[in-house]
């Protein structure tokens, strides 16, 4: 080999090294952590049939959220964690959390859609889980040492006055397990009685919505949930209770 062969042949092995770093695909972080920082915009990335956890620190107290397509988004909350689930493809929107400290804007998008296997949805850039760090300086509304608030109660309680008024609706293929066993409010929160998780394909509770009218729009609404019981906290004219492309209809009847 030559001297001017043995000096251009590092030269060519570093162009290869280089052209290999550019043509590789970037796989975005699975598990991806934000910093908070006041009127930032998150991005949370997500795939049709995969769900998506959003972790706010367990100091925050989550007052309401909403999003600009709650028809096609299947969002939940237990506590101070989302779960988001795209419904179909072109359904990219906005949504916005707001806590007792804080408020949070992010932006939800599906970028993968006809995936057949998961490391696919991955390379795609899809997030199955955001979580938030803070600075050190960050305050949260009743962060201070206090006694822990004591659990909703879903047991009917004899000297506590209820509204048993609610009327359910379903298509005829829509399956029994959906159907709740009991739904009652006290006029300050909303108890669906569902049952054993179990029941459910998924392992998961369904996602509640309201409208305010029959054929009104649905929107998200703040719910936790209590053993075998989802509570909506407040009373809505008309609830929607889905699980996947499962809908059942609810009404609260008026009160004479």
């Amino acid at each position: 080999m030559s001297r001017r062969t043995r000096s251009f042949l590092p030269f060519r092995l570093a162009i290869l090294a280089l052209a290999w770093c550019v043509a590789a695909p970037a796989v975005a972080q699975v598990v991806e952590e934000y910093e908070y920082k006041p009127d930032a915009i998150y991005q949370v990335r997500t795939g049709l049939g995969i769900t998506t956890q959003i972790e706010l620190s367990p100091h925050e107290e989550v007052l309401d959220y909403g999003t600009g397509f709650s028809g096609g988004w299947e969002i939940s909350r237990r506590e101070n964690v989302f779960y988001v689930k795209p419904r179909n493809v072109d359904v990219d929107t906005n949504l916005m959390v707001r806590t007792a400290a804080h408020s949070y804007i992010f932006e939800l998008r599906v970028v993968a859609t006809d995936w057949r296997a998961l490391d696919q949805a991955k390379a795609a850039g899809v997030q199955y889980k955001v979580r938030f760090t803070y600075p050190s300086d960050t305050r949260f509304a009743g962060a201070v040492e206090q006694e822990p608030a004591a659990e909703l109660s879903t047991e009917i309680q004899p000297d506590r006055s209820y509204h048993f008024g609610y009327d359910y609706s379903r298509h005829k293929r829509q399956p029994e397990w959906l159907v709740p066993s009991m739904v009652y409010d006290d006029r300050r929160f909303t108890y669906i009685r569902m049952g054993d998780r179990t029941r459910f394909p998924s392992g998961n509770f369904p996602a509640v919505f309201a409208r305010e009218s029959e054929n009104g729009d649905e929107f998200v609404v703040n719910s936790t949930v209590e053993g075998d019981t989802i509570v909506v906290h407040g009373t809505y004219p008309y609830l929607v209770i889905r699980h996947g492309k499962n809908v059942i209809g609810l009404r609260r009847s008026p009160e004479l």
